[in-house]
């Protein structure tokens, strides 16, 4: 028995009825019920893996017993889920949910550190509209390119530490692709810290595209 098996035994089978880690494994059930410990400081109570930041709650339906674990583990083990309408899942099915589900927490740590952000620069800038901001990415979803690149400056400025991963950047539009093209250099730095993969690889088309025809990227 793997050393990770060992110890998924002696958690799981004290709070089972069954005496195998294989027949206890099919009593527990995922309930859907996820939380955010906002820092990786957590222990997954099946298999003891610590700096977890995210538990998924798994409950043994004959015990009524539960355990707060990592999400590996409810994929690893194929423990059984519920989904939203009471209907009992597969295992590939409960995975697919629980990666739905730490993905939901991943986004909504990523918007919250955004806010916090925002509202820190608010407190320290009074000129700076904080609340404006977050209504406009709460309806819009992302940020212009001049936006972000005046915000990361007031953020430098006032010592309010962000993540320049965390700010999604609109580029949809002509318009957001002409902010980027006659940026000051410092500021352009400033936005391709927050731009995706995806992204930069649009960036480069762009400019392969633009030099076809004798045009800087850059202007």
């Amino acid at each position: 028995m793997s050393n990770w098996a060992e110890r998924a035994s002696a958690s799981l089978l004290p709070l089972s009825r069954a005496s195998t880690l294989g027949a206890a494994l099919k009593e527990w059930t995922y309930t859907g019920r996820f939380f955010d410990l906002e820092a990786a400081d957590g222990t997954c109570e099946l298999c003891g893996q610590q700096e977890l930041r995210y538990h998924f709650e798994i409950e043994n339906d004959g015990t009524s017993a539960s355990l707060l674990v990592g999400s590996e583990c409810i994929k690893r083990f194929e423990i059984a889920g519920i989904d939203e309408q009471g209907r009992r899942l597969d295992a590939r099915d409960t995975g697919k949910l629980v990666d739905r589900h730490r993905r939901g927490l991943v986004e909504d740590a990523r918007k919250q550190r955004v806010m916090t952000a925002l509202l820190k620069l608010g407190r320290k800038a009074p000129d700076f509209d904080a609340q404006n901001f977050i209504a406009f990415v709460d309806d819009k979803g992302a940020f212009t390119p001049n936006q972000v690149a005046m915000i990361f400056w007031r953020l430098g400025s006032a010592g309010v530490e962000y993540r320049p991963a965390d700010w999604k950047v609109r580029l949809r539009r002509d318009s957001d692709i002409g902010q980027l093209r006659t940026m000051k250099p410092a500021a352009f730095k400033r936005v391709m810290a927050a731009l995706t993969a995806a992204q930069r690889r649009r960036i480069d088309e762009i400019e392969a595209r633009l030099a076809q025809y004798g045009q800087r990227w850059r202007e």
